[in-house]
């Protein structure tokens, strides 16, 4: 596994799509910090950037990788390899190098511009949420066997966990709010990978006095060290869920 993903991860930094993912992300982070002068002002538009361009980045690039890549992967398990192995590596290396490529060019400069526990809790959640969509692109891979297809799959989920979901959330507290509804959107919050990195972080910031009274629950909850670790604890559940499922598939695909 370690020897697949290490020749994954060297393939990967050799790629331009890789290299300009970096390059996007560095001017975002570094761009940033230099034109505002605040740094939790800061902080919080390099995350909604962030949470909004990794997801994609992720889905998109793991799920175009892996279709390239079929030729090689036939390749692979012609030897004697277990298929766990393979895909072990091959998604470790996927994760290794998009993970590396966020710490150059987002992690650091939140570390030098703004060394706090919101910038930590950032870079952990990003990195985790890299995880969690290249688990779930592999799955798209695997079990649509059309590039196109795929494609679209990948996209159509980006955009409801980016954009649809939260407006279906909205839609929900808005025809409901005379009712006590905070812990039920609380725990539908958890359904959407994004929203758990996004409030959390929100969650620990001066931002959240912007939630009022309602916002109460949310900040007792995701503002607590019990809140964090079980957040934490929830994207973690959404790596190995679809990695267990593209595990199985993959075992069983007649490739």
């Amino acid at each position: 596994m370690q020897k697949v993903s290490q020749y994954i991860i060297s393939d990967l930094l050799r790629n331009r799509l890789i290299q300009g993912y970096v390059l996007l992300l560095a001017t975002v982070g570094w761009g940033i910090f230099m034109l505002e002068s605040q740094p939790e002002k800061a902080l919080l538009i390099i995350m909604q950037v962030t949470l909004f361009a990794l997801p994609l980045i992720a889905l998109v690039f793991a799920v175009v990788y892996f279709y390239n890549s079929q030729d090689f992967i036939v390749l692979l398990l012609a030897q004697p390899i277990a298929r766990a192995t393979v895909l072990g590596g091959f998604y470790l290396g996927l994760c290794g190098a998009l993970v590396a490529g966020f710490l150059l060019s987002i992690g650091l400069p939140l570390l030098l511009f703004y060394p706090a526990a919101e910038s930590l809790l950032l870079i952990l959640s990003g990195g985790l949420l890299i995880f969690v969509f290249v688990a779930i692109a592999l799955f798209i891979s695997t079990v649509v066997s059309d590039k196109a297809r795929g494609m679209g799959l990948a996209l159509l989920l980006w955009a409801f966990f980016a954009f649809v979901y939260d407006g279906l959330l909205l839609f929900f507290m808005y025809h409901l709010g005379e009712y006590p509804i905070e812990p039920g959107v609380l725990t539908l919050s958890f359904f959407n990978p994004i929203d758990i990195a996004r409030i959390t972080i929100i969650m620990k910031t001066e931002a959240s006095a912007l939630l009022g009274l309602s916002g109460a629950l949310f900040r007792d909850f995701f503002g607590s060290f019990r809140g964090v670790i079980v957040s934490l604890a929830a994207l973690l559940l959404w790596i190995a869920i679809p990695y267990y499922l593209v595990h199985r598939r993959f075992l069983q695909k007649d490739m």
